[in-house]
């Protein structure tokens, strides 16, 4: 019976860890071998030259459960115009998995490549006009009360632009107690670090909440900006996350 229990328990626990990535970084957690993901975070971002909202679709695919695949196509209005943005494919490989009971820690390598399909900005996630790739390794250490993710790595940027490196940190907290089926609610703390190679920095803090029902999660977050640059041509002023994603 004990020993039920403790499957019961694990089983309970590696549902509640598939739930919830975090909002605006990544997680090293996998969900099952076969699952699909649709996925949409649109950005509404603020700046001291007018708005941007940024729309991607996004379409995930697990061969296995360390390995994820996924493109994303998104949508962009500017304040000068509108269409596609640049369409990013990536992939994901989780290579380290350790599992206690009520906590797991993760490593997986995650590869980005953003291909030139559209309007061109002076933001680098939204299209430049250039080829970029991004290769970022990521440390997940979750528990039935919290959550710590660290995403760092280097990312190249073509044409004439500069590359950078990427430190990306976040603390996630349950709200509500584990459940089957999953209805949880999660608070989130990210902090998202660019450290450019001509010497400009940009150290973003999000604040965000997040609700996991069954299959279904649903994300709200606003990010300001902590350190900015004064060479940065178009400043940030705050950034507005909303989110959905559906899993089967």
């Amino acid at each position: 019976m004990k020993f039920l229990k403790l499957l019961f328990f694990q089983f309970i626990a590696a549902y509640t860890f598939a739930q919830g990535p975090p909002i605006t970084g990544d997680k090293a957690i996998m969900l099952s071998e076969g699952t699909f993901i649709v996925r949409t975070l649109t950005e509404s971002l603020n700046t001291d030259n007018g708005n941007y909202f940024y729309a991607p679709l996004m379409f995930h695919y697990l061969p296995s459960s360390k390995i994820l695949t996924a493109v994303h196509i998104p949508y962009l209005s500017t304040p000068d115009e509108s269409g596609l943005a640049d369409i990013t494919v990536r992939a994901k490989y989780q290579f380290y998995r350790k599992d206690k009971k009520g906590k797991t820690h993760r490593l997986a390598l995650k590869s980005v490549h953003w291909i030139p399909t559209g309007i061109e900005t002076t933001f680098e996630d939204y299209g430049v006009g250039a080829y970029q790739t991004a290769l970022t390794i990521i440390s997940g250490y979750e528990t039935l009360k919290h959550g710590i993710g660290v995403e760092a790595g280097y990312r190249y940027v073509g044409g004439e632009n500069t590359d950078y490196w990427v430190a990306n940190v976040g603390f996630g907290l349950p709200l509500l107690k584990p459940t089957y089926p999953v209805n949880q609610l999660n608070l989130y703390f990210e902090y998202n670090s660019e450290f450019y190679n001509d010497g400009r920095t940009l150290i973003n803090y999000s604040q965000g909440i997040q609700y996991a029902r069954d299959q279904v999660t649903l994300d709200l977050a606003l990010q300001i900006p902590l350190v900015q640059s004064d060479e940065f041509i178009n400043q940030r002023v705050y950034k507005l996350f909303i989110g959905a994603r559906y899993i089967w």
